[in-house]
């Protein structure tokens, strides 16, 4: 994660001129802009560059976020789990009528996923068909993951590199189309009995059954822009 981020801010810096540090307020919509962003991917920070001005921008950035939830109860296994909010979008907005209203599209290294580790009640733990005591299973640790490259799609409205003022309020609505999400479980105790793997499959397959209609994030993204 550290990597792909390296190379993004690279990337940007790389393409900065030497000008930017003493760049003039451009009425005609050229130039950068800075936008700190929350919402459904995080909390973050995108960077947007004028390629036709009022027309065509580039924007690229990164946004992170985490919660835990300390009783997360899913098929009568409770959890202590944690989501895992992280995305480097890299997006091209289109503004069809040259003023505030946008269309963006493009991908997103997305890092969202959801690690758990199943809580004994009473000493035992309900896996599949069967109950088994804590020790015997050992602990068991679940994730939710999805595809790490997803496509991006949605509209905004501010053009954060306008014509005039500095500073932009702005509202950003689409999607991330994440492919089916995949969940695993997996116990430290390396010598499982063969019927407790066996349930432990039946689970995988019972929760993979539940959440491969989930292929969408949807994104809404609220934030502050200033142009430089």
């Amino acid at each position: 994660m550290h990597r792909v981020g390296v190379m993004v801010a690279l990337v940007l810096l790389l393409t900065i001129p030497p000008s930017i540090a003493v760049a003039q307020e451009d009425r005609q919509g050229r130039g950068w802009a800075v936008d700190a962003t929350v919402g459904t991917l995080g909390i973050g920070a995108d960077l947007s560059r004028s390629i036709v001005p009022r027309v065509l921008n580039i924007r690229a950035g990164a946004s992170f976020f985490s919660f835990t939830n300390d009783d997360f109860i899913d098929n009568d296994i409770h959890y202590e789990a944690e989501l895992k909010l992280g995305a480097i979008p890299i997006a091209v907005d289109v503004f069809p009528f040259k003023n505030w209203f946008r269309l963006g599209g493009g991908v997103a290294i997305n890092f969202s996923e959801i690690d758990g580790t199943a809580l004994p009640q009473n000493g035992f733990i309900e896996i599949g068909n069967g109950v088994y005591p804590s020790s015997v299973v050992g602990q068991l640790n679940a994730k939710f993951e999805v595809n790490r490259v997803s496509p991006y799609f949605g509209m905004g409205f501010n053009n954060p590199i306008k014509g005039s003022g500095r500073l932009g309020f702005f509202v950003d609505l689409g999607f991330l189309y994440h492919g089916t999400p995949s969940a695993s479980l997996t116990s430290s105790n390396s010598a499982l009995l063969p019927i407790l793997q066996q349930d432990i499959n039946r689970q995988i397959q019972i929760i993979n059954d539940e959440i491969k209609g989930y292929k969408i994030l949807p994104v809404v993204q609220l934030g502050i822009s200033y142009r430089f």
